[in-house]
């Protein structure tokens, strides 16, 4: 927990310099290309799915892209010890269920043409963001969650823009300690 006694949900957006990043930077026109969500100050873990499946990423061990700066947004939102709690247990529990979980490449066409495209047991990143806020009930979703692209999460007013810059800069100890307090 931090100083203040206060929990958060933290997303974040990235711009991955790799092919099906940049391919699907150039369908949506949009400045980031991957979303995660992550709760915790201390650990810097955020849960997402890439095409591989689902992932728990770790920006701190990882915050370059085969030695390439990620340019990033972390937004954050603070919510009640309640509601952390349902997404510790949550996303922990999609964790270990997640060999189950496939990434919905389908999914993604059909929200890349806004048509609502729901599959059991598949998720992309901004899907997956997208219906763990709105199981959450932290946030009122304006379309469906199977319709969401990273750059989506700038439009929520509720979550406060924390920091704008390289992956690199967010991990540094200094930094992200300053950011997550302030």
């Amino acid at each position: 927990m931090n100083c203040t006694g206060e929990r958060y949900i933290y997303i974040l957006l990235t711009r991955y310099p790799d092919t099906f990043s940049k391919l699907l930077r150039f369908f949506t026109r949009g400045q980031y290309n991957h979303a995660s969500i992550g709760i915790s100050e201390s650990d810097g873990v955020f849960y997402s799915y890439v095409t591989t499946g689902f992932r728990k990423e770790l920006p701190k061990q990882h915050p370059t892209f085969k030695k390439q700066e990620v340019p990033c947004r972390l937004y954050r939102l603070p919510v009640s010890e309640e509601v952390y709690a349902l997404a510790h247990a949550l996303l922990e529990g999609h964790a270990k269920r997640a060999r189950g979980f496939k990434y919905n490449t389908l999914g993604l066409l059909f929200c890349l043409l806004r048509i609502v495209y729901k599959r059991d047991n598949h998720f992309f990143c901004s899907q997956f963001v997208s219906e763990v806020l709105e199981t959450l009930g932290v946030v009122p979703l304006a379309k469906h969650s199977t319709l969401y692209l990273p750059d989506d999460f700038q439009q929520m007013k509720e979550f406060d823009l924390r920091f704008s810059g390289y992956l690199s800069k967010l991990v540094e100890p200094a930094m992200s300690k300053a950011l997550l307090m302030a």
